[in-house]
């Protein structure tokens, strides 16, 4: 073989294997910048839909959030944290064992109250890493929320990305003086983007959504909500 042949052979190798640490490096990025270019594609749904695509809404407090590496739909590894959240209040759930889910057990032969549950969403840091998909919710310790969220990715993540996951603040009554339960109204933080569309009371939107799941037991009602869970 000629001295340019072998060059070129070396050459070649050199070059495969610069390609195949870019790609390592940057694979991850460019799932991500997907994503983030495809916020305007997520599937824009009402709260009809999101309430019966998702398998459990909930009120609760952000007790923490883990970014770590994971698979994306066999896409390749991603960043993905996980967020631990303290139950207060479940307007839906299922009954199916999760290990997302913890329960306490009230009595024998019962699945047992949920007292939390633990959901994923795309994007995190870990170390002086991160990755970013502006589909996605954010979530901070402490923080109050309102989810939907539903089966996605062999994890609970938010119904609709970030359409599923909703902000709970306290507002002082007209007079400056709390109310009979010491805290005020309790608001969600709706937004045009939103299924819920402006600010409204969680005892509002909660019978709201319990009329829609009423609604959806009745024969006939509802059919097409089985079909699919665009997210």
């Amino acid at each position: 073989m000629s001295q340019t042949g072998l060059s070129t052979k070396y050459t070649s190798k050199a070059a495969g294997k610069v390609m195949k640490k870019l790609l390592l490096i940057f694979l991850p990025a460019l799932c991500l910048l997907a994503c983030i270019e495809g916020r305007s594609a997520v599937v824009e749904l009402d709260l009809e839909k999101l309430t019966l695509r998702s398998s459990h809404i909930f009120c609760g407090e952000v007790l923490a959030t883990e970014s770590e590496w994971g698979d994306f739909l066999g896409l390749g590894r991603a960043m993905i944290t996980k967020v631990r959240i303290k139950v207060s209040e479940v307007w839906k759930e299922s009954q199916e064992k999760r290990p997302e889910i913890t329960r306490k057990a009230e009595a024998p032969g019962t699945p047992g109250k949920i007292t939390e549950i633990t959901i994923s969403y795309l994007g995190g840091r870990i170390g002086e890493r991160w990755q970013r998909c502006a589909a996605s919710p954010t979530f901070s310790r402490g923080e109050k929320v309102l989810v939907f969220a539903g089966e996605f990715n062999n994890a609970l993540w938010t119904t609709g990305w970030f359409q599923g996951k909703y902000r709970l603040e306290r507002k002082s009554s007209e007079q400056g003086r709390p109310d009979a339960d010491g805290g005020g109204k309790l608001l969600v933080r709706g937004s045009q983007q939103l299924p819920v569309k402006k600010p409204m009371e969680v005892k509002t939107l909660r019978l709201m959504v319990r009329k829609l799941l009423l609604e959806r037991r009745s024969p006939g009602h509802g059919a097409r909500a089985n079909r699919g869970a665009d997210r």
